[in-house]
């Protein structure tokens, strides 16, 4: 897996950041000079989120390949650490879907992300979750010192006012190779042995991390570097490298033309997605191509249960569409469970959901998006024209 030009100039400039810093030693001086070297006089000053440790932003599109950038990026953040520096990665996540993909990926001996990984730290590569570390399952200070270990968390497992809940703030007997390494009036605990090791932290769609639970969330990991990847970073980002949708287009991320209509009413919405998907599934026939309307709806919290049933009845009673051509799909109701959506026998084509789109999820003939929720927050929009 090649870095297009866009990945290695963001990348580039992550270098060029860390010279600066290295030379100065002034966090806030390297990222004010970073970007006058650029003629960008007009960049916010550098947010002091967290004292002392450098913390930057990749703004990159959604589909841009932030996960790989990330990759690539952590031989040339630990190459600018001091040569004591543990290869410790604290790699965080919002949900439990993107945590299973994200590991899944990084562990997988024949996934690009893991090869590149192998290839930049000498095939010294360990991926853990956090149900490995708190067994201490491969994990010990021998091992520690001699690889990369990459830390897949989410942010819930550590972004809580209640520390004395989670089971990585409390004492843990299996962790207790490491107790020459803490000091005497440290518990042996996951979160102070992660401490310890000052690691190098990943903030995956960092937007979702900006409250003051999540700065001490953060703060609490001891870490040595900060790097966030989101497609709409907060003012609290220090940028580092934008890269404009233009850019993905011209490099072939973008693969089909994304096309926009706004309707008057839920009734416009329904009735004209499935004539275009109909459409659609005319033109595709020959191809095998089964087009798939994914209805987002409005979220009342416990009443959710009878949305997805009052839009199901409507595509049934006033549309005659046939009930097993409709599946739901939310955290709490899955009836795509263990359903192949790519072979040639599914009959699924209407697809009711909430925020799968946010979590990155994977769905194959997706072709429409059919919004009946009121998205006004421009963050929003941004995200879900990019995981279309």
């Amino acid at each position: 897996m090649i870095l297009k030009d866009y990945q290695a100039l963001a990348i580039k400039n992550l270098e060029d950041f860390l010279l600066l810093f290295d030379e100065n030693k002034s966090i806030s001086e390297s990222f004010k000079e970073f970007w006058a070297s650029r003629d960008v006089n007009a960049r916010p000053p550098y947010q002091n989120n967290i004292p002392h440790v450098p913390q930057v932003c990749f703004k990159v599109p959604t589909g841009g390949g932030k996960t790989f950038m990330a990759i690539a990026s952590l031989k040339v953040i630990f190459d600018a650490l001091p040569a004591t520096q543990s290869k410790v990665v604290v790699w965080l996540v919002p949900s439990d879907t993107i945590l299973v993909q994200t590991y899944k990926n990084l562990s997988n001996a024949n996934h690009p992300y893991y090869r590149r990984l192998v290839d930049d730290f000498n095939g010294q590569v360990e991926i853990y979750t956090k149900a490995q570390l708190l067994t201490g399952e491969n994990f010990s200070p021998a091992e520690v010192a001699e690889q990369l270990s990459i830390l897949v968390l989410s942010y819930d497992s550590f972004r809580t006012s209640n520390k004395d809940g989670r089971k990585a703030y409390q004492q843990n007997g299996q962790l207790l190779k490491f107790s020459a390494q803490l000091d005497d009036k440290d518990e042996i605990s996951l979160v102070n042995v992660i401490r310890h090791y000052r690691p190098v932290v990943i903030v995956d769609e960092s937007h979702h991390a900006t409250t003051d639970l999540s700065l001490d969330m953060l703060q609490n990991f001891n870490p040595s570097f900060i790097l966030e990847l989101t497609a709409t970073p907060k003012d609290t980002s220090n940028i580092i490298a934008y890269v404009p949708a233009q850019k993905l287009k011209q490099a072939g991320m973008v693969k089909l033309p994304v096309i926009v209509y706004n309707r008057h009413s839920q009734d416009d919405v329904i009735s004209d997605s499935i004539d275009f998907r109909n459409m659609l599934e005319r033109v595709g026939h020959y191809e095998n191509i089964r087009p798939i309307i994914l209805f987002q709806a409005e979220s009342h919290g416990k009443g959710d249960r009878l949305t997805f049933d009052k839009i199901k009845a409507d595509l049934i009673q006033n549309h005659n569409i046939p009930p097993e051509q409709i599946a739901i799909k939310t955290a709490d109701i899955n009836e795509l469970r263990g359903v192949d959506l790519m072979s040639v026998d599914c009959p699924i084509r209407y697809i009711i959901t909430i925020n799968a789109l946010k979590e990155g999820w994977d769905c194959p003939f997706a072709y429409i998006l059919a919004s009946l929720a009121n998205r006004s927050s421009p963050i929003d929009v941004e995200q879900i024209l990019g995981r279309i």
